[in-house]
């Protein structure tokens, strides 16, 4: 019986890295179907898209899909979490479509008014694909996420045959397969119409959901703000070349999946038996999420130029700059380490703490030195407020992660902690530096 529940898991939690690594090769194919076909400033201006994507994908997500993992075996105990999810999700989508309207009639280009007509389509998929870790079905999620794949898969065979070109008939094409995946998704999880008590359910949540929205505006948040304020200093042109390196390094989010769902666990339990493991644990996932942050930039960073242009048009930059957000994602893998240790721990609050503290740095030092020595100064100001990050990270996980174990519980018991180990991690506002490759 305990072979078959430690094999359960093990198979959900390989399920769980699955959906993070088909998610960003979706994401990988939306950029390079578009960067093929357009120049650098257009590229920049789909990242400004993406961005405000992103902050409403990471902020519903924080607000009311992970609160949702942690609060429904407990606080929200027998109430209709499946359509919680969907609602919310689809109610902060709708708010896009008069904006879209709008948009319709004005100069910008229609990528713009694509985007936000079909940002409910877009988060509500987010919302089922939650609803299968919710209902414990994770394979469900790999099922909806695996049809977006393959219908980007399609998008970006069309663009590179030049079938298709422009932002706006790529995004298109993405909202058609986040639509065909939201059909299959409330047939498969057989969602029907019920009373939600919404805001009754959001209220019991916020306990949970406040500081997980602080901690996504103080990471994912913060880093996006510097995508919209750079544009300011720089043009677009630097930001679709920033972008392109980014997307460069995105399947780096597969390992931070993978390290999130096996040392989160790992870490809750050494508290409880060998409270020095913890901090070994964290230390052992910065080496080795580090370790493969180099190597896999050291190849990026030795491609080809003919190949990076092939698949990122204009947008493939210099080597420096793709090998300034290679050492950044090195040091995020660092980072990484240290929070997991921290939050495994219950130690949510002082990982939020360092995230106010350092967020200021995260977002102006880069623009500040953009704005003096140009594309040298983005690079030198990403790094430097990486290395922060990790440096303030490590020094307060050694002094708040416990050393011994604990004779009692702690005054933090009632703090929120992390999704369960088969929660989808690798795409989580909870701070995870991968957020910034997205």
């Amino acid at each position: 019986m305990g072979r078959a529940v430690r094999g359960g898991k093990l198979v959900s939690r390989g399920l769980t890295v699955a959906d993070q690594a088909i998610s960003s090769a979706s994401n990988m194919l939306l950029s390079v179907a578009i960067a093929t076909g357009v120049s650098a400033s257009v590229f920049g201006e789909f990242a400004l898209i993406y961005s405000i994507y992103w902050l409403l994908l990471g902020g519903t997500r924080a607000a009311v899909l992970d609160p949702l993992l942690i609060t429904q075996r407990n606080v929200l105990k027998g109430a209709p979490v499946h359509l919680v999810a969907a609602v919310s999700a689809t109610a902060v989508g709708a708010l896009g479509i008069p904006v879209g309207l709008l948009l319709l009639a004005t100069p910008l280009d229609l990528a713009w008014a694509v985007f936000f007509l079909g940002l409910p389509v877009l988060l509500l998929q987010d919302a089922l694909r939650y609803v299968g870790f919710l209902e414990q079905r994770p394979g469900r999620a790999v099922l909806l996420d695996g049809v977006w794949l393959v219908v980007m898969v399609v998008a970006t065979v069309l663009a590179l045959t030049e079938a298709i070109s422009g932002t706006a008939a790529v995004l298109a094409l993405w909202i058609l397969g986040a639509l065909l995946a939201d059909v299959i998704g409330l047939v498969a999880f057989g969602i029907r119409r019920e009373p939600v008590r919404l805001k009754a359910r959001l209220k019991a949540m916020w306990p949970v959901s406040g500081p997980l929205l602080g901690d996504f505006a103080l990471s994912s948040g913060s880093g996006q703000l510097t995508i919209f304020v750079l544009p300011l200093v720089a043009g677009t042109a630097l930001l679709g070349q920033l972008k392109a390196a980014q997307v460069a390094n995105g399947p780096l989010n597969i390992t931070v999946a993978a390290a999130s769902v096996i040392c989160l666990p790992m870490v809750a339990s050494a508290v409880e038996s060998d409270a020095g493991r913890a901090l070994r644990i964290g230390r052992f996932a910065s080496l080795a999420l580090a370790g493969v942050a180099v190597v896999y930039g050291t190849a990026l960073v030795l491609l080809p130029e003919g190949v990076g242009r092939a698949l990122f048009g204009e947008s493939w930059g210099s080597g420096w700059l793709v090998a300034a957000v290679s050492a950044q994602m090195v040091l995020f893998g660092i980072t990484h380490g240290a929070l997991l240790a921290m939050r495994g721990s219950r130690n949510t609050k002082a990982a939020l703490r360092v995230r106010i503290g350092v967020a200021p740095l995260a977002v102006f030092l880069p623009v500040t030195l953009t704005a003096v020595w140009g594309r040298t100064g983005l690079m030198a100001g990403l790094v430097i407020a990486a290395a922060t990050m990790s440096l303030v990270s490590w020094l307060v996980a050694v002094r708040v992660v416990p050393q011994t174990p604990p004779a009692e519980p702690g005054p933090d018991d009632d703090e929120p902690v992390d999704a369960p180990s088969d929660a989808p991690t690798g795409k989580n506002p909870l701070g995870s530096p991968a957020s910034a490759a997205q």
